[in-house]
């Protein structure tokens, strides 16, 4: 998917969407992993997906103790991002 494509997606589905650069690269980032097929990475990428609002606020806290904090709406762009970049890498397998 191109960049400009990605970016108009994230900005029509949230507001105060995060930074073009950073989206994109995060974007670009979830492709490569998932095509990188490592099975145990890939699983855990799609386990994030899942993640209900509980089970978020965890992943944000975990995040925070590391130094990255992210708020609700940020995290949720990333798990968007990453749920793109799933479709992107399940469509260049379906070629």
């Amino acid at each position: 998917m191109e960049k400009s494509h990605v970016l108009k997606i994230l900005k029509s589905v949230f507001n105060d969407p995060v930074g073009d650069d950073s989206a994109w690269s995060a974007y670009e980032n979830f492709v490569d992993l998932f095509m990188q097929e490592h099975e145990e990475t890939t699983d855990y990428l799609c386990r994030v997906v899942e993640l209900n609002r509980v089970q978020r606020l965890t992943f944000r806290t975990k995040f925070a103790e590391r130094g990255y904090e992210l708020t609700p709406n940020q995290l949720n762009q990333y798990i968007f991002l990453l749920m793109l970049a799933l479709n992107t890498y399940s469509e260049l397998l379906n070629r």
